[in-house]
């Protein structure tokens, strides 16, 4: 599982660079710029730390990976479905009006619940993905972990 892992993280990390520096527009909308330059490398080097731990199988580490996956995951679907589903506030269609008005989008809107773009939501299945595999790892290497304690009784 820590390959799958590894594999997911990876290509998360290469996506979300991707969408967060490279203006693919009609799929992500970066051209007058995104104004997280210094998030987007925090999350870089968050997101490298992790999969250098995944790699290294360090357990621990992967631990805090998961829990903040978990994390990410909880404020993606605060941040679309739940505005989705109940409809948007007045600054969150501002908002969204300038940097994904004009993105590409797979779900009906009628102008108050505004659907996550497509681009939004393919990151959203990686971080469901990354969590999901990750979660899957560290279980994996606790118990494994487990096992050799055991027989060294």
């Amino acid at each position: 599982m820590t390959r799958a892992s590894l594999l997911i993280q990876g290509t998360l990390f290469a996506y979300y660079q991707i969408i967060e520096w490279v203006n693919l527009f009609p799929w992500n909308d970066i051209r007058r710029g995104n104004g997280q330059a210094t998030l987007d490398l925090i999350v870089a080097a968050v997101l490298g730390g992790f999969i250098v731990a995944t790699w290294r199988r360090l357990r621990w580490v992967m631990a805090v990976g998961v829990g903040l996956y978990g994390l990410w995951a909880w404020l993606q679907i605060d941040s679309w479905w739940v505005p989705y589903f109940r409809g948007a506030s007045p600054a969150w269609k501002r908002t969204y009006d300038r940097f994904f008005g004009e993105t590409i989008k797979c779900l009906p809107s009628d102008g108050i619940h505004l659907p996550p773009d497509a681009c939004h939501v393919m990151l959203q299945v990686l971080i469901l993905a990354a969590l999901s595999t990750s979660v899957l790892a560290v279980f994996q290497l606790f118990s494994t972990s487990r096992k050799d304690t055991a027989g060294d009784r």
